[in-house]
């Protein structure tokens, strides 16, 4: 369906669209949103929907409904009753679009919700939420009122279900409380933007309701957390209810965050039976050591267990006729997604993403410093295992961690231990009826009086011997980025790399680890590797005029 206010479209409004599936509907239903600002309340109350924009800057759904809004019988409309879009369906997609709720401040008009979700199996790709108080609000509500006997709005009173959405690639924009409710959620990559109402207490990012028995409850993955407010005027959440849960994983956080962290909402009770925890949390406001006691910094290892296989289940992601395919990365810090706080620097497998439609999906387990061996005795291959599925591809590059076999944690030997690891992440593969690729190790920027010199040693010639015996396709980025380097030279390959600044040559070397550009360019040689293998996702690929932005 196309929905198109100049009247190009089967309709000219979004919710005629939807009004038009059946209530039963049990297939995949997608409405095309052509650019423009649609007025509309919308309620989304049929399965399998999905609304697809070209641009969430062009797209954008508003409305302007607010909890202080007097209505018609004397009473006040109320915080649930004010969303922009209420979405009760299962399996529904919002890609390329802006929610808004244009009300305008908390402390004029009250709560305002933009997007309200009371249902399972919910995504938001490359969305924007906006809004000022109470902006998002992942349901279901809690039991019952801290005042009064109801909430209100369309859904008080209807059995309550803990539902799962995923955001990735969103910007959500308010202030107070922001992100609220009793599902469980999972924000990717996401931007989190605090307002500035210019007070001594400019907000709180999340108030979580998560109920008594509820594993899960809001995670934060590789977010950024910004905002033009004052430093130290933020903090990153409230319990709405006692047992809330909200953890954020490497996520960077602006001054704006206060060093305390998290606020008790005047519940002291609360404090023991909330779980409110970080995990390398980084930028100027993720210093942790001034963090309330009452919160928690996680290890490694338990930061691994709000995963979002465990989270949401990655199966569950894909509904029935999603087709995708997924490539898992399996690597360290020159593929990995580095980052924010380490500036320039990126893995090549960051850049990947941007080779692809929509129609390959992109999950990048590689972690810097990791070997075949170290990957493997961390259960990094085991989470890649629960997770990947029939046809999906397995890509390995390892080695440079390899080489370190003073070190028994990590290093290995090229004709030995180094083939046997490899040969693990294979089978690994195979059992799940994926596809492995192996990937010889990006070389690094290796320069003697002016000429290129290997220094990958023997690991490449083992990795390709192991891909011959085993019948395992092999993109050989040794010998690409070798050609690669010897082609730009000793000083033009310096811009490939994240140490190099025009404006300080003398910045300390580091000819591992690429910058921004170079990530890209490596990259180019791994889509240029796909191609020679003539692998079925090759018709995914983006074309390379679209990719030049």
């Amino acid at each position: 369906m196309i929905v198109a206010q100049d009247g190009t479209g089967q309709f000219t409004s979004i919710q005629e669209a939807i009004n038009s599936i059946p209530k039963d509907n049990k297939t995949d239903v997608t409405i095309q949103i052509k650019d423009g600002v649609y007025k509309e309340k919308l309620v989304i109350d049929k399965p399998y929907i999905t609304l697809e924009g070209a641009c969430y800057e062009n797209v954008q759904i508003t409305y302007d409904d607010y909890a202080l809004k007097q209505l018609p019988n004397g009473e006040k409309m109320g915080t649930f009753a004010t969303y922009t879009a209420l979405i009760t369906g299962d399996y529904f997609t919002a890609k390329n679009i802006t929610f808004e709720n244009s009300a305008g401040c908390g402390s004029v008009v009250g709560q305002a919700v933009a997007v309200y979700i009371d249902a399972d199996i919910i995504r938001f790709e490359n969305c924007a939420l906006l809004g000022h108080q109470d902006t998002l609000f992942i349901a279901p509500l809690p039991p019952k009122p801290i005042e009064g006997n109801r909430f209100g709005g369309p859904r008080d009173g209807l059995e309550r279900k803990v539902g799962r959405s995923y955001f990735h690639h969103c910007y959500i924009e308010g202030d107070i409380d922001f992100i609220f409710g009793s599902g469980k959620a999972f924000f990717e990559e996401c931007e989190i933007f605090s307002l500035n109402r210019n007070e001594e207490v400019n907000g709180y990012i999340t108030a979580a309701s998560t109920p008594i028995d509820e594993q899960y409850g809001f995670v934060f993955h590789n977010c950024r957390l910004k905002s033009d407010a004052n430093s130290r005027t933020v903090y990153l959440g409230r319990p709405w209810r006692d047992y809330a849960k909200t953890i954020f994983i490497n996520c960077w956080m602006g001054a704006h965050i206060k060093e305390e962290g998290w606020h008790n909402w005047e519940k002291r009770h609360a404090e023991e039976t909330i779980f409110y925890a970080e995990y390398n949390s980084s930028g100027p406001g993720g210093v942790c050591d001034r963090r309330v006691k009452w919160s928690k910094q996680l290890t490694e290892k338990e930061a691994r267990e709000f995963s979002l296989e465990n989270v949401l289940g990655l199966n569950m992601l894909r509904n029935r006729n999603d087709h995708r395919v997924t490539i898992f990365l399996a690597g360290d810090s020159t593929v990995e997604d580095v980052e924010p706080n380490k500036g320039n620097q990126q893995g090549w497998g960051q850049q990947l993403p941007h080779f692809f439609t929509s129609g390959v999906r992109i999950i990048n387990k590689a972690k810097g410093g990791r070997s075949t061996k170290s990957f493997i005795n961390e259960g990094r291959l085991q989470d890649i295992s629960k997770s990947i599925q029939e046809n999906d591809y397995l890509f390995i590059q390892f080695g440079h961690n390899d080489q370190k076999i003073e070190d028994e944690s990590r290093g290995t030997e090229p004709w030995g231990t180094y083939q046997m690891y490899l040969t693990l992440f294979i089978d690994a593969a195979r059992e799940r009826g994926a596809k492995p690729i192996l990937i010889t190790p990006v070389h690094r920027r290796n320069f003697v009086d002016g000429h290129f010199v290997d220094a990958m040693g023997e690991y490449p010639a083992a990795m390709k011997e192991l891909a011959a015996n085993l019948h395992v396709p092999v993109i050989d980025l040794w010998e690409k980025s070798r050609i690669f380097y010897e082609k730009l030279g000793e000083e033009e390959t310096k811009q490939l790399f994240a140490w190099y600044e025009l404006d300080n040559p003398d910045k300390p070397q580091d000819n591992t680890h690429f910058s921004k550009y170079g990530a890209k360019k490596i990259a180019e040689l791994v889509i240029e590797g796909i191609k020679e293998l003539e692998l079925d996702i090759c018709h995914f690929l983006i074309e390379q005029q679209e990719q030049v932005k």
